[in-house]
């Protein structure tokens, strides 16, 4: 993968652009007066990662462009903030000071709504198995900046992990963590946006298995949540006894714990 920066970068995207080609096994390379495409012509390699003041964006061949944005997390917090609920929160019951594992991060945008809820004292690990996903979230939410400090503070709480969630829910110990969830999206696609769509060709498309939810219910205090289509039969083959009604093409199912 080629590192490069937008025209005339200063020293500080410079330096950025080394500390990612580290970090991610790529290769900084200058940008000059050079367009994208003859970048990757003249290092004969077609993924690129663009470091621009405002984001990064991850290009590869010739697919839509992938990169990082809060989506619907910044309409959600709006709503918050003017004393709006929230289904998520209400269905898995997060509080602050709450320990949650979103198992399947996407673009973090649940997470980012748990870690308004969670607040300071308490913590949102979001998990990505997916290289190109991880690597997004993980950068988007330390350097993205919104309209909303508290979206800002939210994002900057949350950390990312990139591995598999099924083998980091076995590595926990019993009773550990309040809340577990999950949200295998990419799975059967619904709501779509310009950020989340291309991005579906680096996720992760499996189910989630009956062991990973046994793991969850191991380690959960409170609650296991399940985002699915409202008409999934996930929610039965994983045991997920409590669905909310929704009048939206998702919804959740619950199993609570306590």
């Amino acid at each position: 993968m080629l590192v490069t920066t937008s025209y005339n970068p200063s020293p500080e995207l410079l330096d950025k652009v080394r500390r990612l080609a580290a970090s991610y096994e790529g290769r900084a390379v200058p940008r000059r007066k050079n367009s994208l495409d003859q970048i990757r012509t003249t290092y004969s390699d077609d993924s690129l990662l663009l470091v621009t003041k405002e984001e990064i964006r991850y290009y590869e061949e010739d697919k839509p462009v992938h990169f990082f944005h809060p989506s619907m997390a910044l309409v959600r917090m709006k709503r918050l903030l003017r004393g709006e609920s929230d289904l998520l929160l209400e269905a898995s019951g997060a509080a602050e000071g709450d320990m949650i594992i979103d198992c399947t991060a996407g673009l973090a945008s649940d997470a980012i709504i748990f870690s308004y809820a969670v607040g300071t004292a308490g913590r949102v690990i979001a998990l990505e198995s997916e290289k190109i996903p991880a690597m997004l979230i993980r950068e988007g939410l330390g350097s993205y900046k919104s309209e909303l400090p508290e979206l800002n503070e939210a994002m900057r709480r949350i950390t990312v992990e990139k591995t598999d969630h099924a083998a980091y829910l076995q590595q926990l110990g019993e009773r550990s963590v309040d809340i577990v969830y999950f949200d295998p999206m990419f799975r059967s696609p619904i709501e779509e946006s310009q950020a989340i769509t291309p991005l579906r060709q680096n996720a992760n498309d499996q189910a989630i298995s009956l062991e990973a939810i046994a793991q969850a219910r191991r380690v959960a205090r409170k609650s296991i949540v399940l985002k699915e289509h409202r008409d999934s039969k996930e929610f039965a083959r994983l045991g997920f006894e409590h669905v909310l009604r929704s009048t939206t093409k998702t919804t959740y199912g619950v199993i609570r714990l306590c």
